[in-house]
């Protein structure tokens, strides 16, 4: 009913304690998963593995009715190296969209004043994308890329009205492919840089594998069966981002958009909304003379729902706060973020999350003679 679920809100990477920021960074060290074209500053001398995972707690609350939920997985794992010295490649795999809600209605029953009929929608689940990134470094300062692969995963929803539940269970696929460009320019070429990222994500249909599950609490009948949904699509996805660096500190301000004008709902209390996120972020660089430094950083943003129910639209604020330690010539990163629901209609149910990222980023080295 809902789609492929809310876009990741975060690459969770090593700068995961940003939100959603990345679009314009380049960094050493970094594999950036949110535009192909921004890795060109990888370790020329190792192969480059991230591995992540997360934790999530959401609390949702309906009049004098609160229920939660709580749920961790791994959510990143890829594999970077310069294959040669304008060419860059990373393999990986790391979430697409997640599906984590709980909406509940009251509707005053019609012929029968102060009677309400309630309605339960939840849903669970997420799709996950396995890709390939191609990024080549056309000029100084200027790079292309990418992304090529597939989304799969499995969405479960339900609806419960009056003790009848029905859920839909859904695996699906999708090609996906993205292109970015990453600019950099330094005016006085000294430490100050600033930068843009672009990208470009098309829409893509979506193939499905659907189970229909019926229960009644009043009956010990049921009904399974495949069924046929409406066509979906991946949404077609668009952004930019600028960043400033400076010997201490990275600044950097992104903008996405997110068209979902493709998918239609069968039904008429729901339709979906074209999302706007915005998103700023810093780093700040405790020991920028040291090859490899602690780095704090923190960010907020603020996005609308996919999901309009009824006219009720939905609007949240994020504020992320993290930090990454290097290890030798790893980097062990902490990132932490706290979702919350803006709109205050009392017929909806509200919600916050509380998110936990945990990556870690590493090198094996590789030796001179395969190099030349």
């Amino acid at each position: 009913m809902y789609g492929v679920g809310e876009l990741s809100a975060s690459d969770g990477g090593r700068y995961a304690g940003m939100g959603n920021i990345g679009l314009a960074l380049n960094r050493p060290g970094f594999q950036n998963t949110l535009n192909p074209a921004a890795i060109t500053r990888m370790d020329t001398t190792c192969f480059t593995f991230d591995v992540g995972a997360a934790i999530s707690y959401a609390h949702y609350s309906f009049l004098s009715e609160h229920s939660s939920n709580f749920a961790g997985n791994p959510n990143r794992f890829s594999l970077g190296f310069r294959v040669m010295p304008r060419w860059y490649f990373i393999a990986g795999v790391n979430p697409y969209s997640s599906v984590g809600y709980m909406i509940q209605t009251e509707e005053e029953i019609e012929g029968m004043p102060g009677s309400y009929l309630y309605s339960l929608f939840e849903g669970s689940g997420g799709l996950y994308r396995f890709y390939l990134t191609n990024t080549f470094l056309l000029g100084k300062g200027l790079s292309v890329g990418l992304n090529v692969g597939m989304v799969r995963g499995k969405i479960t929803q339900s609806e419960t009205q009056e003790g009848a539940v029905v859920e839909y269970e859904s695996s699906k696929r999708a090609f996906y492919a993205d292109l970015g460009l990453h600019y950099e320019y330094a005016p006085s070429g000294g430490g100050t840089r600033w930068a843009v990222g672009l990208v470009f994500a098309p829409s893509f249909p979506i193939a499905h594998d659907n189970t229909l599950t019926y229960t009644n609490s009043s009956t010990s009948e049921g009904v399974d069966k495949d069924y046929s949904s409406r066509r979906q699509y991946l949404p077609m996805h668009c952004g930019v981002g600028l960043s400033l660096t400076t010997e201490r500190w990275v600044v950097e301000a992104d903008y996405n958009y997110v068209d979902w004008s493709h998918n239609t709902s069968a039904y008429t209390s729901l339709k979906y909304e074209n999302q706007h996120k915005v998103n700023v972020g810093a780093i700040y660089i405790t020991h920028p003379r040291k090859p490899r430094s602690t780095e704090w950083m923190g960010g907020i943003g603020v996005s609308n729902s996919y999901i309009n129910l009824k006219g009720g639209r939905m609007r949240y604020w994020e504020t992320s706060l993290g930090v990454s330690f290097p290890i030798r010539y790893s980097f062990l990163s902490l990132g932490a973020s706290w979702r919350e629901q803006l709109n205050s209609r009392s017929e909806l149910m509200q919600e916050s999350r509380f998110s936990l990222n945990l990556n870690l980023t590493f090198g094996e080295r590789i030796s001179r003679s395969k190099l030349k």
